[in-house]
């Protein structure tokens, strides 16, 4: 009797501790699934604040440049006259000497006031090609005479910085600035994510020169540097469910959503953003830094992207070393208006920064103007 109350006891004791056991595994468990949880939901919102950062600087980059050529006046010349060739002339000299001095590839376009091309920078093959079937977002100034820059669909999707442009209440026609997420896509490569840039299979008919572009689910790749090594997670992926939770594991691979709309709040395609699952820790421990990247300014976001091609030291940003090369193709009664774009950037220097640029600019004239 007395043997088996023991052995009783015993028994309790090893259910006791083993149903401990088990609850404290169970806990430690779901403690350890709450935490990545919560890690991968404060990943997600730290991206999608640094993609929305990211691309508004990319707008912004744009509308600026688009501004500075609107207030050409041989570009608006060119309009009034219908000179597709002298178009394409002003816009490659001018896009040549950015390129020159900020190693960035700009694209610009002339439309007129009808939708159609006039010029572009990179080539003159389009030249009175019309935009109308492709371009609806340009009814916008119809009813509008401000800029405005958005991610639209057309021959193909992108960023669209347009401004119009007035010859006192007459339009004369357009100029356009297009980025296609060049920047983005090398801004998340340099964190160790891939982007795509995906957009909805519907629009196939209007971007026809992403036609051949490749397809993911119901979706065409947009961004042209995209890395093709997630591809096949991609194309098994489904797009629904991610939809849905905005964050799924597939692959040793940690895949992250955001939508992607139009100005006019068109639903036109998704970012997906591709981040190995070995990778998740120490972007984690990122995540005070990635904080701090969304609230840099546009100077440094080019320092990192892209320190290797600007050899950037003095500016704070690719068009504020343009800024002063493209002072002489502003015409004489738009001055104004390009001192003040000037002086407002400029304040943002310090006295140093200002007296460095200013000996680098003289100093470039001076080397240029004894080349012969």
């Amino acid at each position: 009797m007395k043997a088996s109350k023991i052995f009783l006891y015993k028994k309790t004791v090893i259910s006791i501790f083993l149903t401990v056991v088990i609850v404290l595994v169970a806990a430690i468990i779901s403690f350890k699934d709450e935490i990545k949880h919560q890690n991968l939901n404060n990943t997600s919102d730290k991206l999608s604040l640094a993609l929305k950062a990211q691309l508004g600087r990319e707008q912004e980059s744009a509308l600026r440049f688009a501004i500075i050529l609107s207030q050409n006046e041989a570009i608006s010349k060119a309009l009034i006259d219908g000179d597709e060739d002298v178009g394409f002339e002003i816009l490659a000299k001018i896009m040549k000497e950015v390129k020159k001095y900020t190693n960035n590839l700009v694209r610009s376009q002339i439309i007129t006031p009808d939708y159609f091309i006039l010029a572009r920078s990179w080539d003159n093959m389009y030249a009175g090609f019309p935009l109308d079937d492709s371009r609806s977002d340009l009814d916008y100034f119809k009813t509008h005479k401000t800029p405005r820059v958005s991610i639209e669909v057309g021959r193909r999707l992108g960023i669209k910085a347009t401004v119009p442009i007035f010859k006192e209440d007459r339009l004369l026609g357009y100029v356009e600035v297009l980025e296609f997420f060049d920047a983005s896509t090398t801004f998340f490569r340099e964190l160790g994510i891939d982007l795509y840039i995906l957009m909805d299979y519907d629009f196939y008919n209007t971007a026809v020169l992403m036609q051949n572009n490749p397809t993911v689910g119901s979706y065409i790749i947009a961004n042209r540097a995209y890395n093709s090594i997630h591809i096949n997670t991609l194309e098994r992926l489904d797009f629904k469910k991610l939809q849905r939770e905005k964050v799924l594991e597939s692959d040793d691979k940690y895949i992250f959503y955001n939508s992607m709309t139009n100005a006019a709040g068109e639903k036109i395609g998704i970012f997906v953003m591709v981040m190995p699952k070995t990778e998740i820790d120490d972007f984690s421990n990122k995540n005070d830094e990635i904080s701090i990247f969304i609230n840099f300014s546009h100077k440094d976001l080019y320092d990192i992207v892209k320190k290797e091609t600007l050899k950037n030291e003095l500016y704070r940003s690719e068009y504020d070393k343009a800024l002063l090369y493209l002072k002489d193709t502003i015409a004489d009664e738009n001055k104004e208006l390009f001192v003040k774009e000037a002086n407002d950037i400029l304040q943002t220097y310090t006295k140093e920064e200002l007296i460095a640029l200013i000996l680098k600019h003289r100093n470039a004239q001076r080397i240029e103007g004894e080349i012969r």
